[in-house]
């Protein structure tokens, strides 16, 4: 038997004979601890203080632990185990963009992004299409990965389609009862649910099996645009509610990036404009009114924190950026409290400073301390396993392993950009417009991007925030008018598949080298 501790409350839950405790805790629903990694042993995150009998997963001898820190996913409890998990962080999430829309019903509706760190969900009254209430969250099927793939892995699994999806479906439920109670108005108001996630979120609300979006030719089993009953979905509702899942142009292209085309007003731009998620995965478009040219990238979740040595997502505690003033490194910290690690947006600025520092050089090598200048020596220092850190406080560091993921994660990002230039024939000169949606862009520094080689420094003047585009769409996909609408949209844009391309392979190879820093800064 496992007791489990968080958040000042106990429960206990059963063991899984050889399984270990990662899995007895997602078996049992508990979405608290995370597993970026899938549990894997390699993002760290699933940290717990542990004090019982033990057994190392992969074999070898027992230990008795009193209170140690250690990986949930690492040991198998040999006996009763008590189990202290982390509170549960509050979450910086992104909600700003989702307006007020015109009349369009005599009820209420809910418009949800679904996305694959973060949910965010809004209330809104239909019959004045006055915006009522804001509530959000992680995702919390993070337990179970950190990304898409991560998730579509686990789906395979014996219940693990069902598991991610009742985690989804009683997070929207509880989402909801929030609303009401902030507007106090009733459940059985609610007339329609729009929902906008990438294509395999919506899958897992669905209970559709992703599995086929895993593995070429990367088939999804639903391009959804359609409605369903909310019945079995999302219960207490309103007598016949509906659910409308705004529509997917591809496995990896989604309903949250269609939904992002519609409120951005990207689809009405005479001349050619780049659209871009930057997240777990890359997802982006280049076009105009006639249509868009679309693909993604396996970014990896480098940018939302995870698999990051001191990474983690945007709460209390974490680095959200860096700066180099005269000389010195200075940096700003979420919740005004002591750093216990960085974020997504603190990582791209680290890096940007430690390349005009001279710390990280163009291939990407962290240098040793006898190479810096003398004032940046201290901070760099070896770790257990031999490899370079570079130190912005005592605790929290960028290792050279970390600035690798980042390297691999901006050049997949930027290869994407360049081919679908390529393959559309344009320069940087034809674009007008970029257009950076979602919760990492939109904290994430223009400039500093820029400086390590995510976007392009020529596009920089051009580039702004547009906040969360994809629950901006999905509430305006409250209206039939627009739902419509998003269709046209959607059926305007082709997708350019980049796992086959040797053109992006190439572009991705040139991409690597960091070497625009000085062209920025």
């Amino acid at each position: 038997m496992l007791k489990i501790i968080q958040n000042g409350k106990i429960q206990e839950i059963a063991a899984l004979g050889d399984k270990s405790i990662l899995a007895a805790l997602q078996a049992a629903g508990l979405t608290g601890v995370h597993a970026p990694c899938g549990g894997n042993g390699t993002c760290k995150q699933c940290t717990a203080h542990i004090t019982g009998r033990l057994l190392p997963v992969g074999g070898g001898e027992a230990i008795e632990a009193e209170n140690e820190a250690l990986l949930c996913c690492r040991w198998i409890p040999d006996g009763d185990v008590q189990v202290i998990l982390p509170d549960t962080e509050k979450l910086d999430v992104l909600t700003a963009g989702a307006g007020n829309i015109r009349p369009c019903g005599e009820k209420l509706g809910v418009s949800v992004d679904i996305g694959t760190t973060t949910v965010a969900s809004f209330l809104y009254d239909l019959s004045t299409g006055e915006q009522l209430a804001v509530d959000s969250g992680r995702n919390v099927q993070r337990a179970y990965g950190a990304d898409v793939i991560s998730r579509i892995q686990y789906s395979a699994g014996e219940g693990g389609l069902a598991r991610l999806q009742t985690a989804i479906k009683d997070q929207l439920s509880v989402s909801i009862d929030k609303l009401c109670k902030a507007a106090r108005r009733n459940r059985d108001e609610i007339e329609l649910v729009s929902i906008a996630g990438n294509t395999v979120m919506a899958h897992l609300f669905d209970g559709l099996s992703p599995v086929g979006i895993g593995v070429a030719p990367f088939t999804p089993e639903s391009l959804f645009g359609d409605h369903r009953p909310a019945a079995g979905l999302l219960d207490g509702l309103a007598p016949g509610a509906q659910i409308y899942i705004c529509p997917a142009l591809a496995g990896y292209v989604g309903g949250d990036i269609t939904a992002g085309l519609l409120s951005s007003g990207a689809w009405q731009e005479d001349a050619a404009c780049l659209f871009i998620d930057i997240g777990t995965n890359g997802e982006m478009g280049i076009g105009d009114k006639n249509g868009f040219l679309c693909c993604a990238t396996a970014a990896g979740p480098a940018f939302e924190g995870a698999e990051i040595e001191c990474g983690m997502g945007g709460a209390p505690g974490a680095i959200n950026g860096v700066t180099l003033e005269n000389g010195e490194i200075q940096f700003s910290v979420l919740g005004d409290v002591e750093a216990v690690g960085i974020c997504g947006s603190g990582l791209i600025d680290a890096l940007a400073v430690m390349l005009r520092c001279g710390i990280v050089e163009g291939n990407g090598r962290m240098i040793r301390p006898e190479e810096a200048e003398e004032r940046y020596r201290a901070r760099l220092q070896r770790g257990e396993d031999g490899g370079m850190r570079f130190y912005l406080t005592d605790k929290v560091y960028v290792s050279a392993a970390d600035v690798r993921q980042l390297q691999l994660a901006k050049a997949a990002i930027r290869a994407g950009i360049e081919t679908l230039l390529a393959q559309r024939g344009e320069k940087y000169a034809d674009i007008c417009n970029v257009l950076i949606a979602g919760g990492f862009g939109a904290y994430m520094d223009v400039k500093s991007a820029c400086g390590i080689g995510l976007l392009p420094p020529a596009l920089q003047k051009q580039t702004r925030h547009v906040g969360n585009s994809a629950g901006a769409g999905a509430t305006l996909a409250l209206d039939p008018q627009q739902q419509t609408l998003l269709q046209e949209i959607t059926d305007k844009c082709d997708y350019l598949e980049l796992s086959s391309s040797a053109m992006f392979m190439e572009k991705y190879i040139e991409c690597m080298v960091f070497d625009e820093i000085e062209e920025v800064f």
